[in-house]
């Protein structure tokens, strides 16, 4: 829990002071760390292909349609992609989501996953405890402590050395598979939920009939994960269209919480607080109703925006943005909104990724529309 709770003081080093070459270009259509090679620190990878097969000496931060992550992986390892394949070793947490999981490797500590289906294959070993959910999520492998597990069929094949809390339209465990602890059920339907004799060593607690607790994977619900999901995807269309639009603006939301980060706190803090008030004393009078339903639409615009905030900052320290346009601007600010809203899957760590982007994002935003305004006044004839 406390590395977990770490995640948001590391970014902040990050983003004060982080390397450039740290990154590897999502402008590229593969990204590869060959065999043999050892990078030490920060890792940061974004493509339609990821591959890591050499050495990480640090935490690795990695976003993609393909990733495979067949070397080894000394920290944490926090992936985002459509195929995630891990293979390797990793000695501390994997956070993953993706639409397939599959993992057959090793890690050393948890592993948190979300997805469409995820799967541990025979041979691959959780080192400490595993919390998933999916809409199949098949555990042929071992896991050294306790398993919760959620989703539309859960099949527990392996050995859990813990106990395990399975909710699923579907469960079964399969003969030869072992959970050393107590094993607890919840579905709908008697019939669906298939327990193998000999394979639960403690207390085995079925709840049938009642309506089953939501499949949770990271804390969400499985609607949550999914509207999350889709917030986030929201976020990168915006980002693009405004990398698009208006590339040097998009920019400067960057330069701005880096060259003023004073200024933006204050001026979130302001914005966030004042504006709701002037709003109120407007809707007291009838005249002012208009303006204070459009004062509000921008405020809740600008909150909006400011979720794209710190990965645009992520990025831009990342990478760099000077001179880029289009895809070159786009890529790293996508992959530093996708590394920050998978660490706010963790829970505790999602407050503060949404309180800081909130204050921090609304007050760059601000002194940019503000910045923007006084161009526009300076070029009025007079």
């Amino acid at each position: 829990m406390k590395r977990l709770l770490a995640i948001p003081v590391l970014l902040s080093l990050l983003v004060l002071g982080c390397d450039k070459a740290h990154f590897r270009s999502t402008g590229r259509e593969r990204v590869l760390l060959p065999t043999g090679e050892v990078h030490r620190g920060w890792y940061f990878a974004g493509a339609a292909q990821v591959d890591i097969d050499g050495t990480i000496n640090g935490d690795a931060f990695v976003a993609g349609g393909v990733i495979n992550v067949r070397g080894t992986i000394n920290g944490l390892l926090v992936v985002a992609g459509g195929e995630v394949n891990v293979t390797g070793t990793v000695t501390d947490r994997i956070v993953c989501v993706g639409a397939n999981i599959r993992m057959s490797g090793r890690t050393e500590k948890t592993m948190f996953a979300g997805g469409g289906t995820i799967l541990l294959e025979r041979g691959s070993t959780v080192g400490e405890y595993l919390l998933a959910g999916g809409g199949l999520v098949d555990v042929r492998g071992t896991v050294g402590r306790d398993a919760k597990i959620a989703g539309s069929e859960v099949r527990l094949a392996g050995e859990v050395k813990g106990s395990v809390e399975a909710s699923g339209d579907r469960v079964t465990t399969e003969e030869g598979s072992l959970v050393d602890g107590d094993l607890t059920v919840a579905s709908k339907d008697s019939s669906a939920v298939q327990i193998a004799p000999g394979t639960v060593h403690g207390a085995l607690d079925l709840v049938i009939g009642k309506e089953p607790p939501p499949h949770r994977a990271l804390g969400y619900t499985t609607g949550q994960l999914m509207m999350r999901v889709l917030f986030v995807l929201s976020l990168l269309v915006t980002a693009l269209v405004a990398t698009l639009l208006c590339p040097r603006q998009f920019a400067a939301v960057g330069n701005t919480i880096s060259a003023r980060p004073g200024e933006s706190i204050l001026a979130g803090l302001l914005v966030l607080f004042l504006v709701p008030l002037v709003a109120a004393v407007l809707l007291l009078t009838v005249i002012g109703i208009p303006l204070a339903v459009l004062i509000m639409f921008i405020y809740f615009w600008f909150a909006y925006l400011s979720q794209a905030a710190l990965g645009i900052f992520l990025g831009h320290r990342m990478a760099g943005v000077e001179g880029k346009r289009g895809w070159g601007l786009f890529g790293p600010a996508a992959l530093g909104i996708l590394v920050v809203h998978a660490c706010a899957l963790i829970p505790f760590v999602n407050v503060l990724v949404y309180v800081g982007g909130l204050i921090v994002g609304v007050g760059a935003v601000v002194l940019i529309a503000y910045d923007e305004f006084r161009v526009v006044r300076a070029l009025e004839p007079t």
